[in-house]
Order: C-alpha cells, then sequence, then structure tokens
C-alpha cells in the first residue's frame, strides 16, 4: 500500500476549524486494488473520497471502502484502479474559473455586467456580476472555503431560482433590487488546493472588518460601491460543513429587514425534505461576511452551510427556497 501525508497548508493565523483536504491522481499500466492510507497527523479525516476517470466526473467512494482509524486521524481507502488514471479528492474538484464561467452563462441575456472588482494576492481576477434595478440590493457570494463545493451547488441553486422565476413576483423583486454576485472571492486559494486559507495564509471569512488581505479589502469596496445609498436588505453567503445549518444573527438585531430570517425559516421549513437546523447570534468583531453584513450594512447577514455529503439536487433545492423567500417576503414589504 501507500501512505499519503496530507501536511496542513501554511496559515499566517491558528487555524480555524481544519478540514483536512486532499486530492491526487494515480495511474496504473493494468486494472488493480491499491491500498491508500491518508495520514493527517494532528488533525481529523472531514471529506469522503470521491474518485473520477477523468477529473470532471464525480462518484462517492462507497462507504465500504474506508476504513478510518479510532481516532479518525488515518482514513485507508480501498481504490480499484483502472489501467491508465484514478483522481481522488476530497470534494469534487472545482477550479476557480468553474463558478465564474458558470455564473456567466446563467445570467447571459439577463440585463447583468461583469465586473473586475480587484486582483488576489496572487494577481488572479476578482470578478463580479451586478444586475437588476436600482433602489435595495441583495448580495450573494460563495466559494471563501476553497472546498466547500456543496456551498456552490446551493449558490447555483439560488442563482437559477432567482432568474428562472417569470413570475409578476418575481420581475418586481428583480426590478426593484441591485443584485451583487461574487462567485469566487478566492481564487487563489481554490487553485491552490488550500484547505481553507487564501495564498496569505489567512481564513477570508475572519478578515471582514480587518480587512488585511486584498479579496476582501476589494470585495467589500465593491459591495459599498455598488451599494451607494441603497438599502442593503440581505447578504447571503454559502458555505459548507459536517451538516446543513444556517447562523443568522438574533431576531431582534438593528436591522431594518430583520423580518427577512422567519421568512426565511419559514420557507425552508415548509418546502425542504430536511429543514436546515437554525444557530442565531452575532459577534461584531468575528471577521465574518456575515457580521459585517450587520454591522456595516445593517443588513442580516446569513451564513448558509450545506452538508459536505448532500447531493448536488439538495444542495440547489436549498439555494432555491432561499430565492423564493427573498422574492416573495420583499414584494410583499
Amino acid at each position: 500500500g501507500v501512505v499519503i501525508s496530507v501536511d496542513h497548508e501554511p496559515a499566517a493565523v491558528e487555524g480555524i476549524n481544519p478540514s483536512p483536504w486532499f486530492a491526487f491522481r494515480i495511474s496504473s499500466d493494468k486494472p488493480r486494488e491499491l491500498a491508500v492510507t491518508l495520514d493527517y497527523t494532528d488533525y481529523n479525516h472531514r471529506y469522503s473520497p470521491f474518485i473520477s476517470a477523468d477529473g470532471a466526473r464525480w462518484t462517492m467512494l462507497p462507504a465500504d471502502r474506508v476504513t478510518l482509524n479510532e481516532k479518525k486521524t488515518r482514513a485507508s481507502l480501498r481504490l480499484d484502479l483502472p489501467k491508465g488514471t484514478l483522481w481522488v479528492a476530497g470534494q469534487p474538484l472545482s477550479p476557480s474559473r468553474d463558478n465564474v464561467e458558470w455564473t456567466r452563462r446563467a445570467l447571459m441575456g439577463q440585463g447583468f455586467r461583469e465586473e473586475r472588482y480587484g486582483k488576489s494576492l496572487e494577481g488572479r481576477p476578482l470578478i463580479g456580476f451586478v444586475g437588476g434595478g436600482g433602489i435595495d440590493v441583495v448580495v450573494m457570494l460563495t466559494r471563501q472555503h476553497p472546498p466547500e463545493v456543496t456551498g456552490q451547488e446551493a449558490y447555483r441553486g439560488f442563482v437559477e431560482r432567482l432568474i428562472g422565476r417569470k413570475d409578476a413576483a418575481a420581475n418586481s423583486f428583480r426590478a426593484r433590487n441591485r443584485i451583487i454576485l461574487a462567485p469566487m472571492p478566492n481564487p487563489d486559494g481554490v487553485d491552490g488546493g488550500h484547505w481553507r486559507l487564501n495564498a496569505g495564509g489567512m481564513d477570508l471569512n475572519r478578515d471582514w472588518g480587518q480587512f488585511t488581505q486584498p479579496e476582501t479589502r476589494a470585495l467589500s469596496d465593491w459591495i459599498r460601491e455598488q451599494a451607494g445609498e441603497r438599502r442593503v436588505v440581505s447578504l447571503m453567503d454559502f458555505h459548507s460543513t459536517d451538516r446543513t445549518v444556517i447562523y443568522a444573527p438574533p431576531l431582534d438585531a438593528p436591522s431594518a429587514t430583520i423580518g427577512f430570517l422567519s421568512a426565511l425559516k419559514d420557507k425552508f421549513d415548509r418546502t425542504l425534505a430536511s429543514p436546515p437546523e437554525w444557530s442565531f447570534a452575532h459577534n461584531g468583531n468575528g471577521g465574518t461576511a456575515k457580521g459585517w453584513a450587520l454591522e456595516a450594512l445593517k443588513a442580516p447577514g446569513v451564513t448558509v452551510e450545506l452538508w459536505d455529503q448532500i447531493s448536488p439536487a439538495e444542495a440547489r433545492a436549498v439555494g432555491a427556497a432561499a430565492a423564493d423567500a427573498l422574492i416573495e417576503y420583499f414584494t410583499m414589504q
């Protein structure tokens, strides 16, 4: 067998929620079975392995092919190698260009403009999209943390529903609200294969407020620029974790649109087969986009966390329900 050390990403600060991620390719001159052990040293196994023959189409490795030690610091995989190449990764690979290109295609002909709002630490373009009307503002982002692709799926479900609905309420919502989308705020971390961080060794979703990194500085400045004097009614930030859960400010937080949170929870509870848990709290110094939204924009920021192993269809259903809740709540106000 083979032992692979899953080394920690270089971090400028002590890690938060360490999430050992991995991706590798194995080439074989003939079909065979191979035992591969992932050694996480001081960290615990998080991501169930996915396999692919081409790096594009992925399936989860069956659970009976994965064995953990008692401390969950080592994972042993039994792989059936084909002749040729087998890809193995902690989540299906989705490089930085993917979600930008997906968003570009989804918005084609819908009245959105694409903007390069800054550059990452390593010089990659930071791309956003703006459309809709001009009275209020909604903001959506995803992939601050590189491997969190189920959050990206929920973001896609949100965009599809927000743009795809053609009923009177949806048309009214889009006419009233400027829609700001940031599909890839951490391209360096994504393309560098990082667990949570950018190229500067920082967790971007702990840097909103101090803004030590070019990615958070550029995105927050661009959001403010696009919002102008308009009221920001909601910011949603799509992530992944060990369960589907919504992190939101308290229902009595100082925001004129805090009532949206109850409508969002009601929509999830009524329409989703497995409604998410909710956690209501606010830390103005926590450095999250959610917290910054309430502090700086007086908008209820929401972190939408999708289970790591949720299916793409279920993740998109969460995003679609969030879009429906926004449309229905704010066209009734």
